[in-house]
């Protein structure tokens, strides 16, 4: 699916991704598993290798595979760990138009980049271009800058120039964040959001920082999460049609739309009061027949949303999977599951449904479905690269919105005690607090003291001190040698 359009990765001594030579140096065995992946690509048969058990050429083939996994994955790695010199020429930013106050905020951010990045072209929505809460003319004169730096952008400039842009800036929530993945239909520039919403899964920045978050981005290398998104097809199922040289029904489709969802994609039966049966296929075979309110084929960044709601698992944005969450399934042994994303799903509404399916994308583009129409999932080309704010953004993000495994502590049971009781508890445990703020007076603060004998509190040994304690017998140091044939000497009795 336009393999020629994307980012290739060279191997020539040391791996290049995208083009980029500042990547770590990589050990023997990498080098290797590179090598041997190289080969395998070529057609050639991997000298890595060389069995003396057999003699059959298909031996080769076999340990080169297990090599070539294992650079596979260190590829994969290397990928994760890159990082990126944005060089931003032409900056877009996004904001969300129906909280007013944002007007401000963007155009306070307009005129700080107008005044601090002499060589960067600013992008804001073409709705600002006559509003007087924005005002751009007010900019270029309090800025001093040239009017023709800041420009405007429209949906129909995007779809003809989706690589134009060489970062985008949200101002809102996780729906603006999902609003620009629905504007770029293919490549996706680096997006760097501002927590401006209510929640904030995907908005890890704050506007209160930008004046020190941003100069990092723009004058830094940095790395960016490379969000997968689902490419979804739907199709439309007419009548048969025969066949005049055979004489059959032949069954005629037609592709009605095509969508890159960052989310996920909701099949649910609508209005209607009966359950919805959708046949969910796997790389062409039935895996189940879903008889429940819907289905939900979400991926990881999607994990936290709808998913989540749910019963469906939490996934990290860094592993490529696709999550397939029932709703409210009809029989209790459908669970959720999680998928790889290399696996090509079907969603079709089963031809005995009692009614029709409704399917949205990511919220968006809601869609009735009749029997026979059908809707296949399989991994986007196009991710969509998120600016990492911490190397636990994640973590930090599901802990912040969630409270995740967060809960009041346990609680001494004194309530359910005698008014007696509770004199006596209060009486005994004034004692414990006494004891144990004496014990804590009458310990010594330890002295640490470095190589040179200077305590780090200020103070300092003498020469007779360290002499004594040189003077003392050290322990011998451990010294790990490695044995491969060594058999301890030990015997088990039964």
């Amino acid at each position: 699916m336009m393999e020629e359009n994307l980012p290739k990765a060279k191997m020539s001594g040391r791996l290049m991704v995208a083009g980029d030579p500042a990547l770590r140096s990589l050990s023997n065995k990498e080098n290797e598993s590179r090598e041997s992946l190289s080969n395998l690509s070529n057609g050639s048969v991997s000298s890595l290798v060389t069995p003396h058990s057999r003699n059959r050429s298909s031996a080769n083939t076999h340990f080169q595979y297990a090599t070539t996994a294992y650079g596979v994955r260190m590829l994969s790695k290397d990928i994760i760990n890159t990082k990126v010199d944005l060089q931003v020429e032409n900056l877009m930013i996004v904001t969300k138009l129906n909280d007013v106050s944002l007007y401000y905020l963007t155009r306070e951010l307009v005129e700080w980049v107008l005044c601090t990045f002499p060589h960067i072209n600013v992008y804001v929505d073409s709705v600002l271009k006559n509003d007087s809460k924005f005002s751009a003319i007010e900019i270029c004169k309090d800025s001093k800058c040239v009017a023709s730096r800041i420009k405007y952008w429209t949906t129909d400039f995007i779809d003809s120039n989706d690589v134009f842009f060489d970062l985008v800036v949200t101002m809102g929530g996780d729906g603006t964040v999902l609003y620009v993945s629905s504007i770029f239909k293919k490549h996706v520039p680096p997006i760097m959001s501002f927590s401006l919403g209510s929640l904030g899964f995907l908005t890890n920045f704050k506007f209160e920082n930008f004046r020190k978050d941003l100069p990092d981005i723009l004058n830094k290398k940095i790395r960016t999460y490379l969000r997968l998104r689902l490419e979804c097809k739907l199709y439309r199922r007419h009548k048969p049609e025969r066949d005049p040289r055979t004489g059959k029904n032949i069954c005629v489709v037609e592709l009605v739309s095509t969508h890159h969802i960052l989310n996920e994609l909701t099949i649910d039966r609508g209005p209607s009061p009966f359950i919805s049966m959708l046949e969910l296929y796997g790389d062409g075979s039935l895996m189940t027949v879903a008889q429940a309110d819907g289905l939900i084929i979400a991926t990881p960044t999607g994990s936290t949303a709808y998913s989540l709601s749910a019963g469906g698992s939490l996934v990290c944005p860094t592993v490529n999977a696709i999550a397939v969450t029932p709703i409210c399934p009809h029989t209790l042994s459908f669970r959720p599951i999680i998928l790889p994303d290399n696996i090509n799903l079907k969603v079709k509404v089963s031809a005995k449904s009692r009614s029709t399916a409704w399917a949205s994308f990511d919220g968006k583009d809601r869609t009735e479905l009749q029997k026979g129409d059908f809707i296949t999932i399989s991994a986007s080309p196009y991710s969509f690269p998120t600016v990492e704010s911490s190397p636990m953004e994640f973590i930090n993000s599901i802990s912040r919105t969630l409270n995740w495994n967060v809960r009041e502590q346990q609680k001494s049971l004194t309530h359910m005690l005698s008014p007696k009781n509770k004199e006596k508890y209060a009486i005994e445990s004034k004692n414990i607090e006494k004891l144990s703020s004496s014990s804590e007076e009458e310990i010594e603060e330890p002295k640490i003291f470095d190589e040179r004998g200077k305590n780090t509190n200020g103070s300092s040994l003498s020469e007779s001190d360290i002499s004594d304690e040189n003077a003392e017998d050290k322990e011998p140091e451990e010294v790990c040698v490695e044995q491969p044939n060594f058999k301890p000497n030990v015997k088990f009795t039964i």
